[in-house]
């Protein structure tokens, strides 16, 4: 192998690694508890949530960590004291549930609603099924 494609093959390495060491920070960090959607109304009416931001399909916030005991089954408990003191990020499944927003300002929990921007995933299950058909097209009239 010459000098010059070694030193390029290094590169390649180097870049491959630091690209590998950034992805894997927010993706293998700390993740948000689980919490069922009955869980979550029981530590609502409490006042043990708080930052909630409701999805479409999930709710997430901030579970504060005094005094859950009585709210959380004990595997719960112990997974969230392994990751740490604090207040810790949660998430759970929404259920239509039509009461909800009522019973979180009767709480006093602060929360928000969250649109999820989704132009670009349907733009690209338009336009990207029609750009591979034409490849494999052009690739067999080639042949």
């Amino acid at each position: 192998m010459e000098l010059k494609q070694r030193k390029f093959a290094i590169g390649y390495l180097a870049i491959v690694l630091i690209t590998i060491f950034a992805f894997q920070f927010p993706l293998f960090g700390p993740r948000a508890a689980n919490v069922s959607y009955s869980e979550f109304k029981a530590l609502a009416k409490k006042g043990k949530v708080s930052n909630l931001t409701l999805d479409k399909e999930t709710i997430s916030g901030t579970l504060s960590t005094d005094g859950l005991e009585t709210l959380l089954p004990k595997e719960k408990l112990e997974e969230l004291k392994r990751s740490g003191d604090g207040p810790h990020r949660f998430v759970a499944a929404r259920v239509e549930d039509p009461g909800l927003v009522a019973e979180l300002e009767q709480a006093n929990v602060q929360f928000a609603g969250h649109v999820e921007n989704t132009w670009l995933s349907t733009l690209l299950s338009w336009v990207l099924p029609a750009v591979v058909f034409a490849g494999v097209w052009v690739v067999l009239i080639r042949r």
